[in-house]
């Protein structure tokens, strides 16, 4: 059985982890706000590289803080690294989350003459794709797989899940088809075969207490994924191959106490819309994961930890644009607006004024008064 083959289709299936680039209806989850409100961009700069990683837009008194994690227990060859990154409230009372993207493999068969050689253990890492095992999990189950691990054995109850519109499953249709129209491309004369493709997102909203409070928890997040198998025969045996190559784009959420929902998410919306890593760090990681793969002799990411940093700080370049088309741009109705400073923000459709002043802050409004010392933006 030649592991190199799988090894090949993993790492195409999950080739489009950093750039999502999707056409479609801008028509859900779109949320008003009569109320003006200050917003500010604050970036996150990796300590191992050196170089801004990702920028959180939160309103005007929140605090921000980030990490990049780098080759432990859950990155692959494909997403060496993940960002993380937190906005608190000047009260403390609310926080928004942003991860970055992830891979997975859900090992389902992998044997030969009945043997299972190597069985899916959630948790463990598959040395020969260089990718941490999980089972697949449809959009919908990994809110509740994340929920779980975020708010670390709090009880939480689901509340609600965002509707999708008709239009809206037809663009995720529409990518889980290319998906496995691409992947059929991948594997001609290979001996492998893409059983099937998946592509879906889910926004959903539990309910908890916290010190005898009554929170919100709200997580948005997309997963896309493809099952490919192959049954070869050997002179003496037959080997079975068959796996789940899947991926989390992004992961979104907010936990708030419940009487500030409402305001919470009009701000989460905002947060959503414009927190994101940056093009050159997107663009680091995937001239860093050929050279990744091509050194991975290794049995654990870790142990080609230095490597890959290395890789990726001598590719990611020391601007911070964020220009590149997102999957999260057709989340919610919006307008894209150039800063002074030749940065682009995302506004929702809901704010009929948009003022920014010198370093960067903007204002929204749907009331005529004008900030000192702003300029009134238009959208592109």
């Amino acid at each position: 059985m030649k592991r190199k083959k799988r090894e090949a289709f993993i790492m195409a299936a999950v080739a489009g982890s950093f750039v999502v680039s999707m056409t479609g209806p801008q028509d859900i989850w779109a949320l008003g706000n009569n109320g003006g409100r200050s917003y500010k961009v604050q970036t996150i700069q990796d300590s191992s590289t050196g170089k801004t990683a990702a920028r959180g837009y939160v309103p005007i008194d929140y605090t921000v803080s980030g990490d990049v994690t780098w080759c432990g227990k859950w990155q692959s060859a494909s997403a060496p690294a993940q960002v993380y990154l937190t906005a608190m409230s000047a009260d403390q009372n609310t926080i928004f989350g942003f991860y970055s993207p992830v891979s997975y493999e859900h090992m389902l068969d992998y044997s030969m003459g009945g043997v299972s050689y190597n069985q899916h253990q959630d948790g463990g890492f598959d040395a020969q794709t260089m990718v941490p095992m999980l089972h697949f999990m449809k959009a919908e189950e990994y809110c509740d797989y994340m929920t779980e691990n975020i708010l670390d054995g709090n009880q939480a109850e689901l509340l609600s899940q965002a509707e999708i519109t008709p239009s809206q499953q037809k663009m995720l249709d529409e990518s889980a088809n290319l998906n496995y129209q691409q992947n059929q491309q991948l594997v001609q004369g290979s001996g492998f075969q893409v059983d099937g493709s998946y592509s879906g997102m889910a926004e959903r909203t539990y309910e908890l207490t916290l010190d005898q409070i009554p929170f919100r928890f709200t997580i948005l997040t997309t997963t896309n994924g493809v099952q490919l198998s192959s049954t070869a025969d050997m002179i003496y045996t037959t080997a079975h191959t068959a796996f789940v190559a899947w991926e989390s784009p992004f992961t979104f959420f907010m936990l708030t106490p419940e009487n500030e929902y409402e305001n919470s998410y009009a701000d989460f919306e905002q947060f959503v819309l414009n927190t994101a890593m940056t093009d050159q760090f997107v663009q680091a990681f995937i001239d860093a994961r050929t050279q990744i793969m091509q050194y991975s002799g290794s049995s654990s990411m870790s142990q080609i930890g230095d490597y890959c940093q290395d890789s990726v700080s001598a590719s990611i370049g020391n601007d911070s644009t964020y220009d590149a088309e997102r999957f999260t741009d057709y989340i919610y109705s919006q307008n894209d607006y150039t800063l002074p400073d030749g940065e682009h923000v995302k506004i929702p459709t809901s704010y009929d004024y948009v003022y920014a002043d010198d370093l960067g802050n903007v204002y929204v409004s749907n009331g005529t008064d004008q900030p000192a010392g702003t300029t009134q933006l238009y959208p592109n």
